[in-house]
């Protein structure tokens, strides 16, 4: 027998007031209690208590029943009448599981690769772009290929939702499609870079006696051929587009000869430098490691731009008829002298060899060279180096003009070409509100050139504290100026013009800064009486 349930002794009851269910013992029939929920107050009678309602043995098959056996229940045999129960079929295991790393970078792939090839056909297309000379079909099988691809791999990387990966992926592969009808520039094919040999039949006829019209088709036929050889067309194309837009500009052509890959950029920086062309100026590659770069909007003439690009190797020809410059390149020119020969002072070669770096048109290596002048002792090769010098600070596009200053001022022995130089730049710098280099202003007061007093005038007012030093190095020139904005002066610079007159003024100063102690704050005081005193010192016997 089981042990007897202690719940079995106990009253369910209800509240009249709230109906809340509560059990209490058998012992509390007949007596008054109170609920507990709504403190209510009744008798516990057959009214409040709750009866379940009776059932036989058998009546309900529930096996929670089995919970209030009185008896020990037997292991009843398994009945044979029931049923097998019946399931449906068990989902996929992929439904549940994490998409795997490699679905992700697949479908990331292709995203990316047909968005690079959207802006690719976008802004590659452009005149000189990386697609210019594409025609539109190469590019629609390109775009479509891109298309197929990025839909596969968005496919495969969603395979709970292949059915809207691929609506994604055809909707990117259209527009993708529509880009080559919207960005057509560029799509015209270039002409073709090699000269198809003369046929017997296209060979012109040679008389004993050649009119004009013979020599004029024998000239014509030779530019054309040499049109064809060098590749023209985007020549042509931006001569005509010049002319189209009224401008006064120009655009030429450079038939760079054997000019390695690497070299492009210093070359293009260079050219760019020296002409003041237009940024968009384009290399456009030939056959035999060759190049066409067309050079638009410049001032300059063939002949001037042939000996600017001198200086990349050998003219071979200037071609008037079709505005094309043939150049050999040197390749040598790019390669930079032994690095420690270059840096050792003692090394006979280092005067030599960092000469030659001053006329690389590698403009990184200009610019070292000339700091590792500026810090050596001016030997040999010192007129040479300095006109080198003077002639790079005049030069557009150079941006170290404080170190060729710092240069000049130890191999300049020519006092005043340096310093027309330095003060030419200053000028143009200071009217551009540009700043102006310390050095600069260094080597025009070392050179004690006057024309640089308004400049410092106009630093000085700008900047006090900072200009003050070589302010005063100009010496008694400075007073009159400096007594002329002495009663406006305010703050820093009545401190500074102070400080200035003790160090340069003369008699003149001596009322202005007796004037000024009254008033003045301590500090000013004791700045005026220093200035006084150092005046004194000078103008006493």
């Amino acid at each position: 027998m089981t042990e007897a349930n202690p719940d079995d002794t106990l009253l369910l009851i209800r509240c009249p007031s709230c109906g809340q269910r509560f059990k209490v013992g058998d012992d509390l029939r007949g007596r008054t209690v109170e609920c507990g929920a709504c403190e209510h107050r009744f008798r516990i009678n057959d009214e409040v208590i709750v009866r379940g309602k009776k059932f036989y043995p058998g009546e309900r098959r529930d096996a929670r029943l089995n919970r209030f056996q009185r008896v020990p229940l037997a292991i009843a045999p398994a009945a044979t009448s029931t049923s097998n129960m019946r399931y449906t079929e068990p989902p996929d295991p992929a439904v549940f599981e994490p998409v795997s790393p490699q679905r992700i970078v697949a479908g990331l792939v292709g995203v990316a690769g047909m968005v690079l090839m959207a802006l690719l056909l976008m802004f590659g297309a452009n005149r000189g772009g990386i697609l210019d000379g594409m025609t539109t079909g190469n590019r629609l099988l390109m775009a479509g290929f891109t298309g197929f691809l990025g839909t596969v791999l968005l496919a495969y990387a969603n395979p709970r939702a292949r059915l809207k990966a691929l609506s994604v992926g055809i909707l990117l592969s259209a527009g993708l499609l529509a880009l080559p009808f919207t960005f057509t520039v560029g799509s015209m094919p270039l002409a073709s870079r090699a000269v198809e040999r003369l046929t017997p039949q296209e060979t012109p006829a040679v008389s004993i006696n050649p009119g004009p019209e013979s020599t004029v088709s024998t000239q014509s036929t030779e530019i054309s051929a040499l049109r064809a050889l060098i590749g023209t067309d985007p020549l042509v194309t931006e001569i005509e587009r010049l002319a189209a837009e009224g401008s006064t500009r120009k655009a030429v052509g450079l038939w760079l000869r054997n000019l390695r890959q690497q070299n492009r950029p210093v070359v293009k920086e260079f050219i760019l430098r020296a002409t003041g062309a237009d940024p968009l100026s384009h290399y456009y590659p030939r056959d035999g490691g060759d190049f066409l770069f067309v050079l638009t909007g410049i001032n300059q003439s063939l002949d001037e731009v042939a000996k600017i690009a001198s200086a990349l190797g050998s003219i071979e020809k200037i071609h008037q008829e079709i505005s094309v410059v043939e150049i050999r390149v040197n390749n040598e020119n790019f390669i930079e002298g032994p690095i420690e020969k270059l840096t050792d002072r003692n090394s006979p070669a280092f005067y030599d060899l960092n000469k030659r770096e001053l006329e690389s048109i590698d403009i990184d290596r200009v610019e070292r060279a000339v700091k590792r002048l500026a810090e050596a002792e001016p030997k040999i090769y010192r007129n040479d180096i300095a006109r080198k010098l003077i002639s790079l600070l005049g030069t557009p596009g150079v941006k170290f003009k404080g170190a060729i200053c710092d240069a000049l001022g130890v191999w300049s022995d020519q006092p005043g070409l340096a310093g027309e130089a330095a003060l030419k730049e200053a000028r143009e710098l200071f009217a551009n509100n540009v700043a102006i280099p310390n050095e600069m202003i260094t080597l025009l007061v070392k050179e004690k050139n006057s024309g640089v007093l308004p400049i410092l005038e106009g630093l000085w007012e700008r900047n006090p504290n900072h200009w003050e030093s070589q302010y005063g190095d100009m010496g008694p020139a400075v007073e009159a100026s400096l007594l002329r904005r002495f009663p406006e002066s305010t703050g820093p610079h009545r401190y500074s013009a102070v400080r200035l007159l003790g160090r340069v003024g003369g008699a003149d100063s001596l009322p202005v800064l007796r004037a000024a102690i009254s008033g003045a704050d301590p500090e000013l005081r004791v700045l005026i009486g220093n200035a006084s005193q150092s005046i004194l010192g000078r103008l006493s016997p």
